[in-house]
């Protein structure tokens, strides 16, 4: 029996070591799901839903290198409570049974890696060529991600930001004020563009707009770029449906996913110009200035009036606080308060705003 589990442990750190990882960086509602959905239907790869627990429990423990059967227990309680890890559906018996058999020297990022390679997809695989990640936040930690995994490639997801405003707003994830919003994905889009300046050969860049509407080429680059063979079999992925509907609640279904339940389409492209006033549409060009056009989105208003300067402050200072108030959180708060700060608490804000207001 030891021999089994010693040689177990061998292939599967073998596994883990020779697997690079890479990460879909975007703002929230970007199409980053169903990049992610595309990506999951690929036979080489493994992705499961987001849940941050890399960058959340690596100031307990990121630094460890040796696995004790005591500090593997505890690893494993603490992401059993992370924030939503159960839309893993991972066995926790079987998965604590897994990462006790990796005991020993191992790195941080492979006992991730660990994780992540019991996910249990929706969709046939093959051999394990990639692992992938799709957190929204991670896109504020992308030099602590590049140092957990020395390997690993980046993918640089955007959208209009007009677009990105309106399918927030039928959400519940963050308060639907267009200055606000719009700043967020510039803070956004700026952070990532200048971490991408530093490290360009990890970066591949990608606009919704250029996925759906040249799915096949923009699959296909993606794939080239993760050293992946292209598959035609991910435009597929809608066939899950029923398994998919099984997962999670319909009402979560409806609102947040309801794209992934049928084929790839670009009808949410270029919404905002018949669903946002012209007001609106002057309060975001003026937030986002000239990052929009660097990010290839044309503006519709490069002059702005006093009104237009004044009913756009309030989001943006909003934006500006929650940014140094992350940074404050993540250098002095303790990691278990700064998971339920920085993972739930806008979700409890965004609920509650959509319950009071409708």
């Amino acid at each position: 029996m030891l021999n089994q589990q010693l040689t177990y442990k061998k292939i599967l750190l073998n596994e883990l070591d020779e697997i690079p990882v890479f990460f879909i960086l975007s703002r929230p509602r970007t199409g980053s799901t169903l990049l992610r959905t595309l990506f999951d239907a690929h036979p080489n790869v493994q992705i499961p839903p987001e849940c941050q627990f890399i960058i959340n429990l690596y100031p307990k423990y990121g630094e460890c290198t040796h696995w004790t059967t005591e500090l593997i227990e505890a690893f494993v309680s603490d992401l059993s409570k992370q924030f939503l890890f159960n839309t893993w559906k991972l066995s926790s018996g079987q998965l604590r049974e897994i990462l006790l058999s990796l005991s020993g020297n191992i790195s941080y990022g492979n006992m991730c890696k660990a994780v992540y390679w019991h996910y249990q997809s929706l969709f046939d695989k093959k051999k394990i060529l990639r692992i992938g990640d799709k957190n929204p936040g991670y896109a504020l930690y992308i030099h602590l991600l590049a140092q957990i995994f020395p390997e690993a490639k980046f993918i640089h997801l955007t959208r209009d930001y007009r677009d990105n405003h309106l399918s927030l707003a039928r959400v519940e994830f963050e308060l639907p004020f267009i200055s606000l919003t719009t700043y967020k994905w510039k803070y956004f889009y700026k952070t990532i563009t200048d971490c991408q300046k530093t490290m360009p050969e990890r970066f591949a860049t990608i606009r919704y707009e250029d996925l759906v509407n040249n799915p096949h080429e923009e699959m296909k680059a993606l794939c080239d770029f993760l050293e992946l063979p292209f598959d035609e079999s991910v435009f597929r992925f809608y066939l899950k449906k029923e398994a998919f509907k099984k997962l999670y609640p319909e009402d979560q279904v409806n609102k947040i996913h309801a794209s992934l339940m049928n084929p790839l389409t670009n009808s949410k492209s270029g919404l905002w110009k018949t669903q946002l006033t012209n007001r609106q549409k002057a309060i975001a060009d003026y937030t986002v200035g000239l990052v929009g056009q660097q990010a290839g989105y044309q503006r519709s208003y490069t002059k702005h009036n006093l009104t237009i300067r004044l009913l756009a402050q309030p989001g943006i200072m909003a934006g500006r606080l929650i940014y140094f108030t992350t940074h404050l959180v993540n250098r002095f708060v303790p990691y278990k308060q700064r998971q339920y700060i920085l993972s739930e608490l806008p979700f409890v804000i965004g609920s509650s705003y959509k319950r009071i207001f409708k």
